[in-house]
């Protein structure tokens, strides 16, 4: 796997977005609204007055003043009352949560891509890549444009090895939207590894705000230009790479390449001693940051705070106030210090005016920090 895709697939087990743009708990005997209350029932149709009995008089009912609600009533009926159940303690409870959610999140926006996006990370997550791979393909049948679909699906190809196929989606995604997130270093990166220096730095060579100073496209770019035989363009990348990130072993590497390649030997065995020490660190954050193992409950369980997050911001995007309220608490559930699930649910509260509930929110999520993080 690349660079740009191994270190992305490490991050998404750990980020918790992505953005990376997370509701319902389908659980059990919980319904897939998952706001913990069993659907209410529709009403049935209206049956019509028994036919009243001869001789007996008929009186007009009087109209009752509806009587008002009071305000614990009120609270009552908030997401934040309604009882959650505990987390789910076992691999196969939690994935058939996680997959509850995003079927209610789907119901809920059936034209929105996210939830797409987030039931296929789940997939991949789970280790069903499959799964993941046709709901992409599903989607794009129905949106054929959708550069989304392909940048997913050409991710997923070089996932397994499929080059070629990855090449045709990410240039499709490529070309209807050069600044989607992920699609210029990708597509980038495929076709250097099949040997297409020339069309790579095509692609790499254009500049977006987004990706103007990030070191990863600027030195897939150097690998580009060294294929090509341009190697004080590739110096010229790795040097900008380096200048962004210092620790950035791949771009010390290719400076050093580089370098021994326009002869300057010592300025390349210096590049070389300090991409061996930043090498052997790199190291060991990827044995530290290795992707878990498929059940690893305590890794699933701050994954799925993120998925309740997301979830969260998707039906707060999508106008549902009430979903989001109860994605954002269940995100709490798995992860209580979920910095984003907590902002979107004060920002929330505040907007309604329940001012108490968000500053109890703010001391649950202090309380539910490490000592030494916490601020006197």
């Amino acid at each position: 796997m690349g660079i740009v895709a191994r270190e992305a697939r490490i991050g998404s087990m750990r980020r918790l977005d992505v953005g990376l743009g997370i509701t319902a708990v389908g659980i059990a005997a919980l319904a897939l609204s998952g706001c913990g209350e069993a659907p209410r029932a529709a009403p049935g149709p209206l049956l019509p007055d028994a036919e009243p009995r001869r001789g007996v008089s008929q009186r007009a009912t009087p109209n009752v003043p509806e009587v008002p609600r009071t305000p614990a009533a009120i609270r009552a009926e908030r997401p934040e009352a309604v009882p959650r159940p505990p987390l789910p303690e076992s691999f196969a409870a939690l994935r058939d949560e996680a997959l509850a959610l995003v079927v209610a999140l789907r119901a809920r926006h059936p034209a929105a891509p996210e939830p797409i996006d987030l039931e296929a990370t789940m997939h991949d997550r789970f280790g069903n890549l499959a799964a993941a791979t046709r709901l992409w393909e599903e989607w794009l049948a129905a949106h054929p444009d959708s550069a989304e679909a392909h940048l997913r699906l050409g991710k997923y190809a070089r996932e397994r090895g499929e080059e070629t196929l990855a090449v045709e989606h990410l240039e499709e995604a490529f070309a209807a939207r050069p600044d989607l997130p992920g699609v210029q270093v990708l597509l980038g990166e495929s076709l250097t590894n099949l040997g297409r220096p020339g069309e790579a730095v095509a692609v790499l060579g254009r500049e977006f705000p987004a990706t103007a100073r990030n070191p990863n496209r600027l030195t897939l770019l150097g690998h580009a230009r060294l294929q090509e035989g341009d190697h004080a363009g590739a110096k010229g990348d790795f040097e900008r790479a380096v200048a962004i990130d210092p620790a950035s072993a791949h771009a010390l590497y290719g400076l050093s390449t580089a370098c021994s390649r326009l002869g300057e030997t010592e300025a390349a065995a210096q590049h070389q001693a300090e991409f061996a020490k930043r090498k052997a660190q790199s190291l060991a954050r990827d044995r530290a940051n290795a992707t878990a193992r498929l059940d690893d409950m305590p890794a699933l369980l701050q994954t799925m705070g993120g998925w309740y997050q997301n979830a969260g911001r998707i039906d707060f995007a999508g106008g549902d106030k009430a979903a989001a309220e109860r994605d954002w608490l269940r995100a709490l559930d798995f992860a209580p210090a979920q910095t984003a699930a907590l902002s979107g649910l004060v920002d929330l509260y505040r907007r309604q005016g329940r001012e108490e509930e968000a500053q109890r929110l703010v001391e649950r999520a202090h309380n539910a920090r490490p000592a030494s993080e916490r601020r006197p």
